[in-house]
């Protein structure tokens, strides 16, 4: 695993013997389509609810539970959001899971006034949810057996004092999908520690059609920069954000006088934080969610096992102090720590 400093062992040890990257699963699975991987060895199978892998956050989730269904030998069926239509998507995806009664189901909860009835629903079917990146406050209440993933207020916070320490003490919070609280909350927690440290902070929501398209974001990023003075700090909540806000502020000549975090990390992202022009990436390791995710549902099905309490795979910082061993294992393993 990343620490808030150091790549550790576990996290190298995650990506031994991946089957495949992103790069050579060959296409995105769109909203009403799932990717599958049948085996025999146990008579178990697992629908997993998440993001769409046109959103570079999701890639390695989806190359960790692959992964985990591989090496236990399960049956794995993901069942891709669509971003664009958050909430219709989030009760069709997991209506979908319900209706193919699997052993067990894994859950982003990123709209929990949607999701967590239909967790209920799942429970009361006798259908174990266990609940993965997306829903840290509302698992337990819902009826899942556990969460593992990061906490959107602790991840924010983290964020925040990244800018404090680098003096950068008015911050925009860029919320690239309108109506998730999750990301909500990341900017909340980076809010209140940039107010911790004497700053202040505010969001820009990009419109839902812009979100995906990177000169939309840069133009959108550059024009609030332009008329709200006085910003020295800009934070994303995924990569291509992140790259975009690199982008704008080149373009609006400010590249000196803002410094750029993002939330989740790319092969671009990595680069520009070696070049200087990100100071840091907060990582949550998706590649553990899935894998973790995939992981703890197979056990508790099989065994009635179960971690006690959340899991955390996150915030572990990335910066000029670590770039170089991250760098060195996102070549070793592809698809594990981030995509291209």
């Amino acid at each position: 695993m990343i620490s808030h400093t150091r790549l550790t062992r576990v996290a190298v040890a995650s990506a031994l013997g991946i089957a495949c990257s992103v790069a050579s699963t060959s296409v995105f699975i769109s909203t009403a389509s799932a990717s599958s991987t049948r085996t025999s060895k146990n008579n178990i199978t697992i629908a997993f609810v998440s993001g769409p892998l046109s959103d570079s956050f999701f890639p390695p989730l989806y190359n960790g539970a692959k992964q985990a269904a591989h090496n236990l030998g399960i049956s794995f069926n993901y069942i891709p959001i669509n971003e664009g239509d958050i909430e219709q998507s989030s009760a069709q995806t997991m209506e979908a899971a319900i209706a193919e009664h699997p052993s067990a189901i894994v859950v982003g909860d990123f709209i929990p006034s949607v999701v967590d009835p239909l967790i209920k629903k799942a429970v009361s079917m006798g259908i174990p949810v266990y609940v993965d990146q997306s829903g840290q406050t509302e698992w337990k209440a819902a009826g899942a057996f556990g969460f593992v993933g990061q906490q959107g207020p602790v991840a924010g916070a983290a964020a925040g004092k990244e800018f404090v320490k680098l003096g950068s003490k008015r911050v925009l919070c860029v919320i690239n999908v309108p109506g998730n609280p999750y990301l909500s909350s990341v900017c909340d927690g980076l809010g209140g520690a940039i107010k911790a440290g004497g700053g202040s902070s505010s969001n820009l929501l990009l419109p839902t059609a812009d979100s995906t398209n990177a000169l939309k974001v840069s133009e959108d990023i550059g024009a609030y920069l332009t008329s709200h003075h006085g910003f020295t700090g800009v934070f994303a909540e995924n990569a291509l954000v992140g790259t975009a806000a690199v982008s704008a502020l080149s373009t609006v000549g400010m590249t000196s006088k803002v410094r750029v975090g993002t939330l989740e990390l790319s092969k671009l992202a990595l680069d520009d934080v070696q070049s200087g022009k990100v100071a840091f990436l907060v990582n949550e390791q998706p590649y553990l969610d899935g894998y973790y995710g995939e992981l703890f549902a197979y056990q508790y099905v099989k065994y009635g096992l179960a971690p006690v309490g959340p899991v955390a795979t996150g915030p572990a910082i990335i910066d000029e102090s670590n770039i170089g061993k991250v760098l060195s294992v996102f070549r070793r393993y592809p698809g594990v720590l981030g995509s291209e």
